[in-house]
Formats: C-alpha cells, structure tokens, sequence
C-alpha cells in the first residue's frame, strides 16, 4: 500500500490562490454591475400544465357495452389531448434552443472581435496606456 505524501503548502501555491481568489472577486463585481437578463420574470410563452380531463376508472366488466364504449373514447381522447399538449411543448423547446444557440454564437463572435482587437491593440504597443 502507497502512501499519499503529505502536502505542504508553499508560499507560491498561496499567492497564486490569493491571485485567482482577487480576479474571481473582482469579476463577479464588474458582472454584477451588468445588466442581467430578466430570467425570473413571467414569461407568457411559459408551457402552462396540461389541462387533459383524465377518464374515470374503468367501468368493471360487468358495464354495459355503451359504458365501457364511452369509457375507451374518453381514453383515446385523453390520449389524443397528451399527445397534442406534448407536440406544444417540444415546439417551444426548439424555439428555446434556438434562441439559447443563436445567443451563444453571438457571444462567440462578440469574444472574438474583442479578442482581435486586443491582439491588434497589443502589436501596436497601446495596451493598457
């Protein structure tokens, strides 16, 4: 059996933590000063629960043939209602996914413009001054 060795924090692993720990502070105060996107706010394309009417319990087998009869075509329509209620859904899914993937692409672009113009601020000698 191997022992793990004990580890014995130097000065440099401690500064480098403080380093990260000062720019992760620091980051979240400048995201903080940004505009967030109102996530929490109702959202009228929000999928409401399904309002399908569930068919009672099955009639017994000594139901009249018109019972258990009514009784199957409330159970096809409910069957019907889901599968509806569940199309709805999965359209405004992609809808949403759209979005989501369309957002990402430009902050991608965003990113990369930024980062061009820094490397070309760089080559010319002006950053930071």
């Amino acid at each position: 059996m191997t022992s793990i060795p004990y580890y014995k924090p130097n000065t440099m692993n401690i500064l480098r933590l403080l380093v990260v720990l000062a720019f992760a502070v620091s980051t979240g105060s400048v995201i903080a000063q940004t505009a967030a996107p109102n996530v929490g706010a109702p959202n009228p394309a929000a999928p409401t629960t399904q309002t399908c009417a569930k068919p009672g319990h099955y009639p017994g087998k000594k139901a009249s043939d018109n019972t258990k009869e009514a009784w199957v075509s409330e159970v096809r329509a409910w069957g019907s209602c889901v599968k509806g209620y569940v199309t709805d859904l999965q359209a405004q899914i992609d809808a949403k996914i759209k979005l989501a993937n369309s957002t990402i692409e430009e902050y991608n672009a965003g990113v990369k413009e930024l980062q061009e113009e820094q490397e070309v601020a760089e080559m010319q000698g002006t950053v930071g001054k």
